[in-house]
Parts: structure tokens; C-alpha cells; sequence
């Protein structure tokens, strides 16, 4: 989160920070229980601070309880950082540090150095010794004595951040010796050897105080310590919510002049408006129930709101605080889950918004035990960013959301995910749908180009079977057209024969009757015969022409069928191309072009139907820096079973104009599945002379 502001009468509210002790005139809506932690811190040496996260422990010890120690001459002595891990420095010379720095920062001084024979290097001595001594009183520059009240706060990360259990034992048996006034070994041992020691050193006295502050849910961890600490027990104050009265003097007196008393109680409201399905359990707690992080979160960024105006306004704004209000809850959950690592994001909010929300919205405990242990580092953190907190209850450690208002925006980013989910289901069954119609139409595709041609094999053969019959018909036509001529040259030699036997007729004078009635009935013969010729001649001249037409028909029939049959292989060889093409092209052939300038662009257009017009499919043009352009016009391909596609395509540039294209082979990518197939690349270099 970005830096905050100071905190001052425009910005009086400090974000999800605690209050400073600087701040603690802004600091209201706790009075009753500032007071009664310190009846407690002086009650007894020893005190325990708890409450569940987000409820505002540290605000209480800086801004409410810290003021009112220094009244009373008790100079807290706040350690609220421990350093873990090897190298790091034990728990006794933290304090001492700590204490040395709250001296030096509220101007105080020991009354008497410490002695020459102080345990020089031994810490755990030194601190124990210090406050023990009776002659090193602490003073201020009016001779006051002075009493540190030590406070250990946010005390769970000696469980959570201190691992080894040798140091985490260390570390006890120092606080242990501390609180329980036990002399530690060390001392005793400096007891036995300076005499002088037992003079100065109060064994009885226990001249300081501790407070110990954590969150709830670690309080059985703590209680595993109360045999070697038993003033861990006794004296403790437990830290609730606040009531509606507490949440109005803590918007209404912090905001002062910038807050005015409906305008408070309209902000109250709004946080402790439960949800309907709270349950029996909520109504116990009705009165204790505002969240002071979300309640100063709400706040401050409505002052930030009113602050980003131009000129800012005088007081803020609680209109439409349903809404806005939301949208600052909205942000805050989503910003706690945008501050995990990415792996665990995702988990995380789907396993808060599957287990802390009932269906209708509500919150609800989850055991911590029952949680995934890869899911606990994200959840200590969405804990620590005040989003959940860690109830301890009968049934033991519960879960939760801090706010039902954050079940509210849970539930909406769990509606929004189902919906995600439903439109991803609905998509991937369309795409799903899509593809198997993308089959389906494939395979009709596939089965008409294999019915095309099996009819384009039908017409080839039937063309080839009427080549044949016309073939047939030729013979037959020139067979009578012999037969014709024959009959012409029988009729010939009966007319010769004829003339012949006339002539004898003519000269036989002196022949019997019945050679004259021969000779003219030979006349008449031939003169039928040569009818007959006639007859003959014309039927060889009707049968020449018909010949003579049917050889021109057998002819024209030969070339048609000749025509028909070429035309059916075509069909049927494209036909076959088709269904290859679409087998293995399933998006068919693409040439996709490059040009190093932009002005070559309209060259390509005026190729592109020569390339459509050979099969291909022609994106649009794209234009590449000129450095990357080879050095001459190139058909590139990227799988040697392409060949036959590239060299069809230089082919059709080489129609269009384009001369001496080579089709070029590129190496690398037989298997990568970044390059579909039947992928080819024009990359077309015009010199700048022929722009």
C-alpha cells in the first residue's frame, strides 16, 4: 500500500496503520478500554493483551495506553520486532537495546552508572542486573523515579517467525526469568563470585512491568508456556470489538470538524448492518461488532475522496454509502489477494469464497486445522492484512472473514467466477460444436468431391464407349460405301456387254427369227441393265455422300468424344486434387506476402489473382523492415511434401509478370506446430529503379 499521510486535522484517520503515539489526540472511541488495560498493566507485574486481528491492539498500546503511563511515570519500553534466525540477537538484548533507546528518547538517566564489575557481553547479566540494581534508579531532570513497563507486542511471531525450537526455549526462558523474577543463571553464578553484588542487587524487588499483546487465536500456543511462566495466566485483559457507540466517537470525535453527527452515525451503520442469515450465534456479539480496521479503512478513504476534490471539500461525503462503500470493500479484498504471489492467488480466493461464505452470502468459521497446509502461508497473510482472522472457540481454532460485508463482496466474486466458468463451458462447447461441424463438413465435402468423380469416370466412360460405337459405324458406313461401288461396277460391265450384243444384232442380217428375237430381247436386257446401272450409279453417289457424311460424322464424333473424354479426366484429376487438397490443406493453400515498403503493397494486389486463380488463399500483405528482406523476390515453403505447392505458385507469378521466381526450401520447421500446413511466403523485392 502507498505511504499514508501524517496524521493531522485533514488527514485524521491512518488507513488500516495504527494510531501513533503522536496521534493520540486522534485517537477516540476507546476510552473504556484504554482504562481498563491499565488497571491491569498496574495491577500486576505482569499483563496479557488479546484480541482477534484487525481489532486495533497496537493503536490501543500506542495512541490510548502510552499517554496515560507516562502520566503515572511508567516509560513504555515497546519491543515490537523480534529478530530470529541464527546471528540474530536474543531476546535479553533486544530489551536491553529497547530500553536503552526509550531512556535516551524521553530525555531520563540511571542514577548511578553501572558498577565496574558489570557482566560485560553477557546480556541476559547485564539487563537483569540493570533493573535490580538498587542504586541505577531511573530518573528525568525533575528527580522522578521512572518505572519501565516493557510491551511485547504483536508477541505471536515467536511462534510463527521463530522456527527453531532451541532459540524459540531461549527466548522463554529469558522472558520467563524476567517476569517470574527469577535469578538467572548467569547472575547467580556473578553472585557467588563478587560479594559485593548482593549489596546492590534486590533479589525480592521486581522494579519494572511486562506487557504481552497478541492475537487471539495464538493464545493456546501461549498457554503450552504457562508452566514455565505461570504470570502468563492470571492477569489478563481480553480486546473486542467496538460497540456502535464506540465506532460514532471514533469517526465523529477523530474526524472533528470534517465529520458531523448524522453523517457519523451513517457511516456506523453501514458497518454494523448485518446480513440476515447472521444466525444466533451473531446476536450475542450484536453490540461488539465493528471492525476498527474497517472502520478507519471506510473513513479514510472517503477523506481521500474529499481531498481529491478541486477545491476539497469542507466535510465528506457519505452520499450513495451503500455504493461506495462497496466499492472501498470491493477494493480492499481485491487488493489483500493482488499482494500474494501469483501461484497461491487463484487458489486462495477460490478456496475463501468456496468455504468462509454460505450460498446466501453470509460468513461462516472454517477450522484451521482442516485447511491444505500449502494454503497457510496465504491465508497468514490475507490474516495479517486484516481481510480474516483466526478465532479460538470450543471446537478449536476457526477461520473467518472479519465483516459480513466481506462475505457480500466474496459472494459477488464467487458469482462472477461461477459465470466465467459457464461462459468458458459455453464457448468450449461451441468450439467443440464448431469443430465437429468443421468435420462434418469436411467430410460432405470430401464425399461430394469423391461422387464428382466417380460422375466425372462415368461420363469418361461413357464418352469412351460412343468412341468406340462411332468407330463401329465408320467401318460399317465404309463397307457400303464398297459394296456401292462394286454394285456401280457390275451395272458398268452389263452396259459394256450390252453395247456388244447390239452391235452383234445389228450386223447378223441373215440370222434365224429366233436370233432377231434373241438379239432383241438381249436389247431389252441390257436396256433394263442399264437402268439397273443407272439405278446402281445413283445409290453409289447417295451412298459416297452418305459415307462422306458419316466419315465427316465419325470424325466430329471422334474429336467430341476425344473433347468429352479429356474434359472428363480434368473433372476427375481436379476432382482428385480437391480431395487431397482438402485432406491435407484443411484450411487450403496460403501465400502470405511481404513487402519492405508499404508503396509495393498495390504490386501485390496485382498478382493476387493470378495466385486465387491457381488455388491459393491471399492474406493480407505484410509489411516487414527492410533489413529482414532477402535479397531477390523468393516463394519461400517449410515442408519438402510442399514442393509441388511452391512451384505452382511461382509458376502463377511467372503468368502474371513476375520472371525467374524460385521456390526455396526452409529448413527447421518439418515439425513445428507455429507453421500450418500448406504455408507459403511470398517475399517480393522490387529494386528501387522499377518502383
Amino acid at each position: 500500500m502507498a505511504e499514508r499521510p501524517h496524521i493531522d486535522e485533514q488527514n485524521p484517520w491512518p488507513w488500516l496503520d495504527p494510531f501513533t503515539e503522536s496521534a493520540s489526540g486522534f485517537f477516540h472511541g476507546r476510552d473504556a478500554d484504554v482504562q481498563a488495560l491499565l488497571r491491569s498493566v498496574l495491577a500486576t507485574p505482569v499483563c496479557v493483551l488479546f484480541g482477534k486481528s484487525g481489532l486495533g491492539k497496537t493503536s490501543v498500546l500506542l495512541a490510548g495506553l502510552f499517554p496515560l503511563l507516562r502520566a503515572r511515570a511508567l516509560l513504555p519500553v515497546p519491543l515490537r520486532r523480534f529478530e530470529h534466525g541464527e546471528g540474530g540477537a536474543g531476546l535479553s538484548a533486544q530489551l536491553l537495546r529497547v530500553l536503552n533507546d526509550a531512556v535516551a528518547q524521553a530525555s531520563l538517566h540511571w542514577a548511578e552508572p553501572p558498577a565496574e564489575e558489570a557482566a560485560a557481553g553477557d546480556e541476559v547479566a547485564t539487563l537483569w542486573e540493570r533493573l535490580h540494581d538498587r542504586k541505577q534508579q531511573l530518573l528525568d531532570d525533575q528527580g522522578r523515579r521512572w518505572t519501565p513497563v516493557f510491551v511485547l507486542d504483536q508477541f505471536e511471531e515467536i511462534f510463527t517467525l521463530q522456527l527453531e525450537e532451541g532459540r524459540r526455549l531461549q527466548a522463554f526462558q529469558q522472558l520467563g526469568d524476567l517476569l517470574e523474577n527469577r535469578v538467572p543463571p548467569a547472575v547467580a553464578a556473578r553472585l557467588d563470585r563478587h560479594e559485593d553484588l548482593i549489596d546492590r542487587i534486590d533479589l525480592d524487588s521486581q522494579p519494572y512491568r511486562f506487557l504481552v499483546s497478541l492475537r487471539e487465536d495464538f493464545l493456546p500456543e501461549l498457554e503450552a508456556w504457562a508452566d514455565l511462566i505461570p504470570r502468563l495466566g492470571p492477569n489478563r485483559y481480553r480486546l473486542l470489538p467496538m460497540s456502535r457507540e464506540q465506532a460514532f466517537d471514533a469517526v465523529q470525535k477523530t474526524g472533528g470538524a470534517l465529520v458531523d453527527a448524522d453523517s457519523a452515525q451513517r457511516v456506523v451503520e453501514f458497518l454494523g448492518r448485518q446480513a440476515s442469515q447472521a444466525g444466533a450465534m451473531r446476536a450475542v456479539r450484536e453490540e461488539r461488532r465493528i471492525e476498527p480496521a474497517l472502520l478507519s479503512l471506510v473513513c479514510a478513504s472517503l477523506n481521500a475522496d474529499r481531498l481529491a476534490r478541486q477545491p476539497p471539500g469542507a466535510q465528506i461525503d457519505v452520499g450513495d454509502l451503500e455504493t461506495r462503500g462497496a466499492q472501498i470493500l470491493d477494493r480492499f479484498y481485491d487488493g489483500a489477494f493482488a499482494e500474494l504471489p501469483e501461484d497461491l492467488r487463484a487458489p486462495a480466493g477460490d478456496w475463501v469464497q468456496e468455504n468462509l461464505i454460505t450460498e446466501g452470502g453470509a460468513r461462516r468459521p472454517y477450522p484451521l486445522a482442516a485447511v491444505d497446509a500449502t494454503l497457510l502461508p496465504a491465508l497468514r497473510h490475507l490474516v495479517d492484512r486484516r481481510l480474516m482472522r483466526i478465532e479460538n472457540t470450543e471446537q478449536g481454532d476457526q477461520v473467518e472473514l472479519v465483516h459480513d460485508r466481506l462475505a457480500a463482496v466474496a459472494l459477488q466474486r464467487l458469482q462472477a467466477s461461477q459465470q466465467r466458468a459457464e461462459e468458458a463451458e459455453r464457448l468450449r462447447r461451441g468450439k467443440e460444436a464448431a469443430e465437429m461441424e468443421v468435420l462434418k463438413q469436411r467430410a460432405r465435402m470430401a464425399e461430394i468431391a469423391e461422387e464428382r468423380a466417380r460422375l466425372e469416370q462415368a461420363r469418361a466412360d461413357d464418352a469412351l464407349r460412343a468412341s468406340r460405337r462411332l468407330r463401329q459405324l465408320t467401318v460399317a458406313l465404309a463397307v457400303v460405301a464398297g459394296l456401292a461401288l462394286a454394285a456401280a461396277g457390275l451395272a458398268w460391265n452389263q452396259r459394256l456387254r450390252a453395247e456388244a450384243a447390239t452391235a452383234l444384232a445389228e450386223t447378223a442380217t441373215r440370222k434365224e427369227r429366233e436370233a432377231t428375237v434373241e438379239a432383241e430381247y438381249r436389247a431389252d436386257a441390257a436396256t433394263q441393265a442399264l437402268n439397273a446401272y443407272k439405278k446402281a450409279l445413283e445409290a453409289a453417289d447417295k451412298a459416297k455422300a452418305a459415307a462422306t457424311m458419316a466419315l465427316n460424322k465419325t470424325s466430329a464424333g471422334q474429336v467430341q468424344a476425344a473433347a468429352l473424354l479429356s474434359d472428363a479426366n480434368r473433372s476427375y484429376q481436379s476432382a482428385t486434387q480437391d480431395a487431397r487438397q482438402l485432406q491435407d490443406c484443411p484450411g487450403g493453400r496460403r501465400i502470405y506476402p511481404h513487402v519492405g515498403q508499404d508503396g509495393d503493397k498495390a504490386l501485390v494486389q496485382g498478382l493476387a489473382p493470378a495466385l486465387r486463380a491457381a488455388g491459393f488463399i491471399v492474406p493480407p500483405v505484410q509489411v516487414v523492415a527492410p533489413e529482414r528482406m532477402p535479397a531477390a523476390t523468393v516463394v519461400r515453403y517449410f515442408r519438402k511434401d510442399e514442393q509441388d505447392g511452391a512451384v505452382a505458385a511461382a509458376a502463377a507469378l511467372q503468368r502474371a509478370g513476375l520472371v525467374d521466381v524460385p521456390a526455396r526450401f526452409v529448413a527447421g520447421y518439418e515439425n513445428s506446430t507455429n507453421i500450418r500446413p500448406c504455408h507459403y511466403e511470398l517475399w517480393l523485392v522490387v529494386p528501387a529503379g522499377k518502383r
